[in-house]
């Protein structure tokens, strides 16, 4: 099988989208090892250089992955997110052909304190509606998000399955549109504890930890959230 040289695109990327299709179209598994260099300029009828470059952009939007001694194994490609978050992982995970799904953790009414109320702009005799969910794409932990609300404006939340998506609810039963992200500050730590067992990543994995307030249509805060995100599996863009 050979690729265009007539064609316009570079080599690499002809080489680097086959190689994308065969693992979409799953012929080639999330979790098959995939031909070596040699097998590939061999199969295709290119040089190592062309092989490399193509397997560099593909492990680095996250659909391969090198194991040490072992080879390069097809994975679940990264997220891709908006760094002023305005759209949530549920769409992230549509545009990049996933599956979402949610586990709900916890769900409590906690006591009013001077933090949330400033974040959230609450009354004084308002209360925290606290809900943390484990988010997967394709049946993969992602993220562990830690969404704090009023608790006298969403209540009704209490009751929800909050299995989907959060803003898609709140657009249907409300008419509350989360369209304005009033605080985004990412930073990186390395699991542990919980969010070890929960994301099931290993000691020490690098986490995107993105704190951040937001808001409806008119600039009023809807929610606060605090997510620890899988690094390996997530890119942020502008």
């Amino acid at each position: 099988m050979k690729l265009d040289d007539n064609n316009s695109m570079p080599l690499y990327l002809q080489l680097k989208n086959t190689i994308k299709g065969l693992i979409d179209s799953g012929e080639i598994k999330k979790g098959e090892k995939i031909l070596s260099e040699y097998e590939l300029c061999e199969k295709y009828n290119v040089s190592r250089i062309t092989v490399r470059n193509a397997l560099a952009e593909l492990e680095s939007e996250g659909y391969l992955i090198k194991k040490q001694g072992k080879g390069t194994f097809a994975t679940t490609p990264k997220l891709f997110r908006p760094l002023e978050d305005s759209i949530g992982f549920t769409e992230s995970c549509k545009n990049a052909g996933m599956q979402s799904s949610s586990i709900v953790l916890k769900r409590e009414v906690l006591p009013l304190d001077d933090r949330m109320q400033n974040f959230l702009k609450l009354n004084d005799n308002d209360q925290v509606l606290y809900i943390q969910r484990l988010r997967l794409a394709d049946g993969i932990p992602l993220m562990i998000e830690n969404n704090y609300y009023s608790y006298q404006n969403y209540r009704f939340l209490m009751n929800e399955p909050l299995t989907g998506s959060l803003y898609e609810l709140l657009a249907e039963k409300k008419g509350i549109v989360c369209d304005r992200s009033l605080k985004t500050v990412i930073t990186v730590t390395t699991a542990n504890g919980e969010h070890v067992k929960l994301l099931q990543v290993p000691v020490g994995a690098p986490l995107f930890v993105m704190d951040g307030i937001m808001g409806d249509k008119n600039g009023f805060p809807v929610h606060y959230s605090l997510q620890y995100i899988v690094g390996e599996k997530y890119s942020f863009v502008r």
